[in-house]
């Protein structure tokens, strides 16, 4: 079995579990079920970069945590110039202070393998190329800075190519839609072995009820986001789609957004400008058998992702047989292109891009309108999503047995054995 330093960005969706110190984590589930995987393995931890400003989780004093229903040694790193932070010379400091003090865990621990994610590439490209130790790189979603930087030249887009270009044991991507596997043959080396992954969906969560204003649910459709309130998302426009529609068909919608990030505030102007608040309720920092209790209660699920609609939440909303608007594939940047092969055209309502406000309003006025195309669209998405989508159980178990026998491979056995499933 690998001793296995996982070397994370700290999530902001664990945030409130290490504020609390007890483990409820509301985002990044794949990170989130390794992990609790590895909690039944001796010798593994846990090092958890953070550059938030959250207060209350840089009010915590002490590196090591025990957190209660996670039972993995935490280690919570938090080097800051705190004048500085935002500019280059308070980014290199805090890549030295997080290289440093990984190497000295490294030694300290003794690791057989390390787990890392995108946020430490420059790191761990580093120590794949100098120290002895397999190195699996885990990438969950490929942004455009990471398309870009293969074909700029600044110093950043430079450091960031030669980092992809270490020699990795392993990279393991999320299949969210985005092209993962074009991107990964662009930007890694021909020989280093690679893998796309779909996510898993809980079969069998316990629907944690949450307070709905009014029930709400009984007297009018609702329509539903999910996801970061993060530019790349489009919650701005799904808000403003939703404030046409309910001009249109006044006291007949209501929506749900369930999720938390920087353009919060800006929906809350958009909220107030349209006197909506009581047409628009807020989740944030839920888990998952609450988002699954407000899935129940979704007619229309909206996903306005700009970098692909495979994401956990859309495949729970899929095997949950919600009637889905979603974007229409992006095929010269390669993404939701699998998307097309997985789901087909009569299974979704697909809308031109994100941008497409009026469009957006439309289609949800339709699936509003007519509930025998909604209930054909559950049916059909239910039905397709069944064949590709497998439990989250099934998932983790791959993925984890796939590290703990990482050793028993070379090279080209590994990338045979990818090839095969």
């Amino acid at each position: 079995m690998s001793k296995i330093l996982f070397i994370l960005r700290c999530y902001s969706g664990f945030e409130q579990s290490l504020i609390n110190k007890k483990w409820d984590p509301s985002g990044a589930p794949t990170i989130a079920k390794i992990l609790e995987r590895a909690q039944n393995q001796y010798g593994n931890n846990v090092l958890f970069f953070s550059k938030s400003n959250n207060s209350k989780l840089n009010d915590i004093k002490a590196r090591k945590l025990e957190i209660k229903n996670l039972k993995l040694p935490i280690y919570l790193i938090k080097p800051k110039l705190y004048f500085f932070q935002f500019t280059k010379v308070g980014k290199l400091y805090t890549e030295l202070c997080n290289l440093l003090i990984t190497i000295y865990y490294f030694f300290k621990f003794n690791p057989s393998l390390i787990y890392t994610d995108h946020a430490n590439i420059f790191i761990t490209s580093l120590i794949a190329r100098y120290l002895n130790i397999k190195i699996v790189v885990r990438v969950m979603g490929i942004k455009d800075d990471m398309r870009d930087c293969l074909i700029s030249n600044t110093v950043y887009a430079k450091a960031l190519r030669w980092s992809y270009r270490a020699p990795f044991s392993l990279v393991l991507a999320t299949q969210d839609g985005a092209g993962s596997e074009i991107w990964m043959d662009k930007a890694l080396l021909k020989n280093v072995p690679r893998k796309t992954l779909l996510n898993g969906v809980d079969t069998s969560i316990i629907d944690k009820v949450i307070k709905i204003k009014n029930n709400i649910y009984k007297k009018k459709t609702i329509i539903t986001f999910v996801g970061r309130l993060e530019e790349d998302k489009a919650p701005d426009k799904f808000l403003e789609a939703f404030m046409i529609v309910r001009n249109k068909i006044p006291n007949k919608v209501h929506c749900f957004i369930i999720g938390s990030g920087s353009m919060r505030d800006k929906l809350n102007k958009i909220i107030v400008k349209e006197n909506a608040i009581n047409d628009v309720s807020f989740y944030t920092d839920i888990n998952h058998g609450h988002i699954y209790y407000l899935l129940g209660k979704t007619d229309i699920y909206v996903s306005l992702n700009r970098f692909g609609n495979l994401s956990n939440t859309n495949i729970e909303a899929m095997s949950l047989g919600k009637a889905i608007i979603m974007p229409k594939s992006q095929v010269d940047k390669g993404i939701d292109v699998y998307t097309d092969k997985m789901i087909k055209k009569d299974a979704v309502y697909r809308v031109k891009s994100s941008d497409e406000i009026k469009e957006i309003s439309s289609a949800i006025i339709i699936l509003h309108s007519n509930k025998a195309l909604r209930h054909k669209l559950e049916s059909k998405i239910k039905f397709q999503s069944n064949k590709f989508i497998y439990s989250w159980d099934q998932r983790i178990d791959w993925e984890f047995n796939l590290l703990n026998n990482l050793d028993s491979y070379n090279e080209g056995e590994l990338n045979k054995f990818l090839e095969r499933i």
